[in-house]
């Protein structure tokens, strides 16, 4: 009867939850609670098992009974134990993803020396509050030891609209406004590493400082940062099985190589595309083609990182957790407390990802380029516009198009 109340109560949960009920799979609340539960439960039926033996016969291994009870009592402790073991395992990555404003980027990994703190202001998303995200891609492949934040993207969201925006910074942008108001003159993929080792001229930090100065670039508040190792997008994409892309305009690109499979040249002719991970790192990464730049692969890593939401929303969560939580573990980092992920994944789930506005800060509009400075190619920041921009997406309770 435990068993089939706990049954009735939990499709009863879903059923007026949807789908959105995986995502709370990633609040450590639920999962302990759901861990004393399932302990509860075992020990429950345990008991029954062999109340039930003990009523018609002694326990002895010479008697075959005895041996059907503790092949019952076998498959129960696994039945219990592979959950609590998950349980346990999301638990545990959420505390490594989450450093909880402790701990480094990437802390296995090489020129790791960018010091994570805990976030200033962390908004109430359950409340209605938006919540605004630097995501940046770091690429720690071979023969690279330096961490260039050469992929910035700004994602927000607006819970009360279930409207979000997200907005591709160039990497190449120079002369950016820091924090005490004065010039960067480099480009901002180096901020970061800059900042991380020179702590008496930035007192914000690697991380501090580049929140603080890509959001007053974009007139707004950053709330918190997650970092991606690009490499480890390729075990991400294969662990939920692919996703798929409608590619808008043909992707040519002889030199792109590929330094896991060894694979040289990349072609995707226009149309509707099923991407493995490999694949889908290498739409990431291109820029060489005719016609690419960074700007075209910056609208293509938007167009991944909506794909991959898609299919984590589609209601394959729980089949696809136990290789995420590795995959997960082992590339990304985050500043959002893992007590906040659960609230998060919750009010992301509900939003309209088909109308998520894409938005990418490139000339003429955005950004002047300057093809042959002595810092090599650069993008001047055209400020007004970008200011324009920003306080349509942040001061509105509604995603506008730019």
């Amino acid at each position: 009867m435990p068993v089939l109340l706990l049954l009735v109560a939990g499709v009863l949960v879903v059923a007026s939850m949807g789908s959105g009920a995986m995502s709370r799979l990633l609040d450590i609340r639920l999962l302990l609670a759901l861990i004393v539960l399932d302990m509860a439960l075992l020990g429950w039926r345990m008991f029954a098992i062999f109340q039930a033996h003990a009523r018609r016969a002694r326990l002895s291994f010479r008697r075959w009974p005895t041996w059907i009870t503790a092949i019952l009592a076998l498959i129960t402790l696994t039945m219990h134990a592979l959950p609590a073991y998950y349980a346990a395992k999301a638990i545990e990555t959420l505390g490594i993803v989450a450093l909880e404003g402790g701990g480094r980027l990437f802390d296995d990994r090489e020129g790791r020396d960018v010091a994570i703190p805990e976030p200033s202001h962390q908004p109430e998303v359950s409340q209605g509050e938006r919540v605004t995200i630097l995501f940046v891609g770091i690429d720690y492949g071979p023969g690279r030891a330096h961490h260039l934040t050469d992929t910035m993207l700004v994602a927000t969201l607006d819970p009360d609209s279930g409207q979000a925006a997200m907005i591709s910074v160039p990497r190449d942008l120079y002369g950016v406004a820091l924090p005490d108001g004065s010039q960067y003159n480099a480009k901002l993929n180096s901020l970061m590493s800059t900042a991380s080792a020179d702590p008496a001229r930035y007192p914000l930090g690697g991380l501090g400082t580049l929140k603080a100065t890509i959001g007053e670039l974009l007139g707004t508040r950053i709330h918190y940062f997650a970092a991606i190792d690009l490499a480890g997008m390729r075990v991400v994409v294969d662990t939920i099985g692919g996703i798929d892309l409608t590619v808008e305009r043909t992707v040519n690109d002889p030199t792109y190589y590929d330094v896991v499979t060894g694979r040289v040249g990349l072609y995707l002719p226009p149309g509707e595309h099923h991407m493995d991970g490999a694949l889908a790192l290498a739409y990431v990464r291109s820029r060489m083609g005719a016609g690419e730049s960074d700007f075209t692969r910056a609208e293509r890593q938007q167009q991944v990182l909506v794909a991959i939401a898609e299919k984590l929303t589609a209601g394959n969560l729980l089949t696809t957790l136990p290789g995420l939580l590795d995959a997960v573990r082992d590339n990304l980092t985050t500043d959002i407390p893992s007590a906040r992920i659960g609230d998060l994944a919750a009010e992301a789930h509900e939003a309209d990802l088909g109308s998520i506005k894409r938005i990418v800060l490139k000339p003429p509009e955005f950004v002047t380029p300057e093809p042959f400075s002595v810092f090599g190619y650069i993008l001047h920041p055209n400020l007004d516009a970008i200011r324009d921009l920003g306080k349509r997406i942040f001061e509105s309770p509604t995603v506008v198009t730019p």
